[in-house]
């Protein structure tokens, strides 16, 4: 490993690395895929140092918060790629799915005992956190979780950042010492060809054309349909990538905020393959920047200028910004504290003294859970966003703001609307259960922003958005028509 990336690395316990133990394990948890994999990277560097066999496990839960058919079918379909690649490159790749016949509780601790050291993922939110340090308190052998987060190491950074005026200069100034030091892109079988030696699992392994069956025999906790034009795995997702930087990528600054069907807004739509790292956001900078891009292409002498940091292209420079800049902000804040996010108490205090002043506000309306969820308000607008949102898993950047807005307008509460938004996100969203998925929500009460003026009924100063306002700043005909059309699906 580079020196400039043992940063990624941090030790679970003070157990050592057993070099009478049979082989290196990698428990693939958040980035499930084999290239541009930090973790994965390092687990090979221990495997070769120490000349013993590495054995990656990637298991899924059944129980999990929010499982359903639509999200397993997700990470099923991942689980299909990596099998095919894990063949391809000779790599010892022990596959688990739980069911009703073949209970997961235990098998981690047993597929371990045998490993003379674990390395893992250290993605700051949602079970994985719990479940490292539960591995790792049970376990004797050493325990590393590696960040593969994003382009920076997230320990580089001082602080979590308040907003993305402070946080964008920092990315600026440390992008070019880091990036030249991402994960390797891919393997050969060559490199890899003395790391499997055919140990066994100590169980049944899943096998992928078994997926339909292996679902069926399921008791899930929510019941969600699988969205008809969402594939998952990372053959769809550098598909998605691909067909991005050639047709939307120029198109990104000027057509990425009107609402319209997916193939007419200039976004990327891989927000769920980075969730369940089918890709890397290494990967995503490489493509954007191209091939011929070098370090040296950066503007240096302006670090925070998000119109032309990164390249001489603007659509290029305000994704990146997205991606880089309101990506990381939410992880940072997930960083150190991963309980951070799942209520309203890390919101600013001028948040908090707003909310106070305005809790009695009276509402005009007021929805039950049942009523957001089937999409029976008397917003028009509303509605469509969350039938979008049902129908595809997905929410088109802007609507999932006004969405967000609007809940808070018409609850009785900002805890209720907070839990209403958490709920419907994380049941629903492809790209939900995520740092950016809780950044984005409490960005709608005031995360990341500013007071704004005039002083509004329940909002008080926090950003108002309307739908009045939305009809008249965009032509919202083609994204009626269309999720009026998903609503007979």
């Amino acid at each position: 490993m580079e020196e400039q990336n043992k940063i990624r690395i941090k030790k679970k316990n003070e157990s050592p690395i057993l070099e009478n133990k049979k082989f290196i394990l990698y428990w693939m948890q958040a980035y499930r895929r084999f290239e541009s994999n930090h973790a994965f990277d390092y687990a090979v560097h221990l495997a070769k140092k120490y000349d013993k066999e590495l054995v990656v496990y990637e298991g899924l839960r059944s129980d999990y918060p929010y499982s359903s058919e639509r999200l397993h079918k997700f990470i099923l379909e991942g689980f299909r790629d990596n099998a095919k690649e894990a063949t391809r490159l000779g790599i010892n790749y022990w596959p688990f799915v739980e069911t009703k016949t073949k209970p997961g509780r235990g098998l981690l601790k047993k597929v371990s005992k045998d490993a003379c050291a674990i390395v893992s993922d250290d993605f700051p939110c949602f079970i994985i956190p719990e479940q490292n340090q539960k591995l790792a308190n049970k376990v004797e052998c050493a325990y590393f979780v590696v960040d593969g987060n994003s382009c920076i190491p997230l320990s580089h950074f001082p602080k979590p950042a308040s907003a993305a005026r402070i946080l964008r200069p920092w990315i600026h100034k440390a992008f070019g010492n880091y990036f030249p030091y991402r994960a390797k892109s891919s393997y050969s079988k060559r490199e890899l060809a003395k790391l499997n030696k055919g140990t066994k699992a100590p169980f049944e392994p899943y096998v992928p054309e078994q997926m339909d069956s292996t679902i069926s025999n399921i008791i899930f906790k929510e019941h969600v349909g699988i969205a008809r034009d969402m594939e998952g795995g990372r053959i769809a997702g550098l598909k998605k990538l691909n067909e991005f930087v050639k047709s939307k990528l120029a198109l990104y600054l000027e057509g990425r905020s009107n609402p319209n069907p997916p193939e007419f807004t200039a976004t990327s739509g891989l927000s769920a393959y980075l969730h369940f790292g089918y890709i890397s956001s290494e990967e995503l900078v490489e493509a954007s920047l191209g091939s011929d891009w070098t370090v040296e292409s950066l503007h240096k002498k302006k670090p925070g200028d998000r119109e032309t940091f990164y390249s001489n292209k603007n659509s290029t420079n305000h994704f990146l910004d997205e991606l880089l800049t309101w990506r990381e902000i939410g992880y940072l804040f997930f960083w150190d504290k991963p309980e951070f996010g799942k209520n309203l108490t890390h919101l600013p205090d001028w948040v908090k003294k707003n909310m106070e002043k305005h809790k009695k506000d009276r509402r005009e309306f007021n929805y039950t859970l049942e009523e957001w969820e089937s999409a029976k308000t008397h917003d028009d607008l509303w509605n469509a966003a969350q039938i979008e949102l049902v129908k595809t898993g997905r929410l088109h950047n802007y609507m999932r703001m006004l969405w967000g807005k609007k809940i808070i307008e018409w609850s009785p509460t900002y805890e209720y609307a907070f839990e209403t938004m958490e709920y419907l996100n994380h049941k629903y969203a492809y790209d939900g259960r995520n740092p950016n998925s809780y950044s984005g929500l409490l960005w709608c009460f005031g995360l990341f922003d500013r007071p704004w003026f005039p002083e509004r009924n329940v909002f008080g100063n926090i950003r108002y958005m309307s739908s009045d306002s939305t009809k008249r700043k965009f032509k919202m005909q083609k994204y009626l028509e269309y999720t009026n059309e998903l609503s007979k699906i």
